[in-house]
């Protein structure tokens, strides 16, 4: 069941989409579905506790949403079955709102606005003249819609089917069409009027229209003539066209051609102008130019915006509220031509004028050049001439000064070579002395070394005649006690103590029997 719901709940979002113009997310994200049909709710307080709900949505979307829950969820009442009131109410509620979307064709006959912003209409058959129905137009909706709530003018209402607690059916209005020429050409008027009112046609607030444009961005149908006509009347100037295909007519075409005027000016804010075109016809097919919607738009691009709409009887809404309008798509691409023409004559005027003017300055420079380098040959040679004398003099009194020097240096020589020579015999005087008194240091240090060598011996053979050792090769022995402790006087042990006597050759271990003074 649920499952089933939600494929019912995505093939009505994208029936919603395609109306508007918009893609599916910007309707409704898959997660919002899902928890709908979850949640599966029966009123619009039910529906405001899903994430993803918010009152804008649920004014516009929540009666058609609920109203596919509940045909969904409501059985065919049997024959027998005995009903409360609130019971059928709700059941041809479920059964109205299941219809969906409708649009009906009616004269309005009563129009009833309340303080709080909301309004109710009444249309009528036009035909019959018996047959009417109450429409409701939410304050979200009357703004956009004000204009078209005249009576006597003849509709089309795109509405849901609605069934309040007393029995009351209305239709909520979604938007209000005129129908036929007279209602297309009196809607025409009391939008014109109204947006005039508001500043949209102020040609202070439009935006200027640059001299030099490279980039463009196109808006129009890539089926139509316009689109042809355009490109063929441009010309080969190097533009940089950005193209959008979009409805011009029908139900869509509206939303389809707000969509691209606010995806250029996000995605490409810097162009250097927005092309809205379109071919001819008549107030039925222009009525998506004569659209609020659309004004609104043109009116908030922060991109310049030039129409050319229709043939050049033809006037649209989007004509007076855009930055500069032409009477067809043809008359925009001659506009672009001739203006990236008349910008290349321009640019063609400036480059002979600039030529011109610079071959005169150069030539008035090489005149000043000249002259002035005949003044500086002149000044130079002047100048010259009182150099050469100066130098000349320089020159002589530097000669003199040389010679000068040259003498001095020779007697300078003549003195170093004597000094020389005098320090050379005081240096072989000097090392004569020094090798008679290295001569007299050797002997000595001979002499000396000879008598250390003879008390050397002297003192070898004393400490070898003190050793231990040549004692004990004489007869001589030691004794110790166990302790290491050398035995001096018969003091030093006792009887019964073990003593040790070391001899020349090995050591002896004995015991003291007897001690004697």
């Amino acid at each position: 069941m649920k499952g089933q719901i939600l494929e019912i709940l995505k093939q009505r979002r994208r029936e919603i989409a395609q109306r508007e113009g918009k893609e599916l997310f910007k309707i409704f994200h898959n997660s919002v579905l899902e928890a709908t049909a979850e949640a599966l709710p029966k009123t619009k307080e039910e529906l405001a506790e899903i994430k993803g709900w918010g009152k804008k949505k649920i004014e516009k979307y929540g009666d058609e949403i609920i109203a596919i829950i509940n045909g969904q969820k409501e059985e065919k009442i049997k024959e027998d079955k005995i009903l409360s009131v609130q019971e059928l109410l709700s059941y041809l509620k479920s059964v109205f709102s299941s219809i969906g979307m409708v649009k009906v064709r009616g004269e309005i006959i009563e129009v009833n606005s309340h303080p709080n912003g909301y309004c109710f209409f009444t249309i009528k058959d036009s035909q019959t003249e018996e047959h009417s129905m109450s429409c409701y137009v939410s304050r979200w909706k009357l703004d956009s819609l004000s204009h078209l709530l005249e009576v006597g003018m003849e509709v089309v209402v795109r509405a849901i089917p609605s069934l309040y607690k007393n029995g009351r059916f209305s239709l909520t209005v979604d938007a209000v069409e005129p129908y036929g020429e007279g209602a297309l050409k009196k809607a025409f008027e009391a939008l014109k009027k109204k947006l005039e009112a508001k500043g949209y046609f102020d040609p202070a607030r439009k935006r200027s229209i640059p001299e030099f444009i490279r980039k463009i961005g196109l808006i129009t149908s890539e089926s139509g003539a316009a689109i042809r006509d355009f490109r063929k009347n441009l010309g080969e100037y190097g533009f940089e066209i950005y193209f959008i295909d979009v409805r011009v007519e029908g139900d869509f075409a509206e939303q389809s051609i707000i969509s691209a005027i606010k995806w250029f000016n996000k995605n490409l804010p810097k162009l250097d102008v927005l092309i809205l075109t379109r071919g001819g016809g008549g107030l039925e097919e222009l009525k998506a130019f004569n659209s609020e919607g659309i004004a609104e738009a043109v009116m908030l691009s922060r991109l310049p915006i030039i129409t050319g709409i229709g043939h050049e009887r033809d006037e649209t809404i989007a004509d007076c509220v855009a930055d500069k309008r032409f009477s067809t798509p043809t008359a925009v691409a001659v506009f672009m031509k001739t203006r990236r023409e008349q910008l290349i004559d321009r640019v063609k005027v400036y480059s002979e004028n600039l030529t011109a003017l610079v071959s005169e300055i150069l030539d008035n420079e090489k005149e000043y050049i000249s002259a002035k380098s005949d003044e500086l040959k002149s000044t130079f040679y002047n100048v010259l001439e009182r150099y050469k004398l100066v130098l000349s003099k320089i020159a002589e009194q530097m000669h003199n000064g040389l010679n000068r020097i040259f003498k001095e240096f020779k007697i300078l020589e003549q003195s170093f070579l004597r000094l020389i020579y005098h320090y050379e015999s005081a240096a072989k005087n000097q090392l004569h002395g020094i090798d008679i008194a290295v001569q007299r240091c050797l002997n000595l240090s001979e002499r000396m070394f000879d008598l250390a060598r003879g008390r050397l011996k002297t003192a070898e053979a004393t400490l070898l005649s003190l050793n231990p050792e040549a004692i004990l090769r004489r007869g001589y022995s030691i004794a110790y006690r166990g302790d290491k402790h050398i035995l001096k006087e018969v003091k030093d042990t006792k009887i019964g103590e073990k003593v040790f006597v070391k001899l020349y050759k090995g050591s002896i271990s004995s015991r003291v029997e007897k001690v004697e003074n």
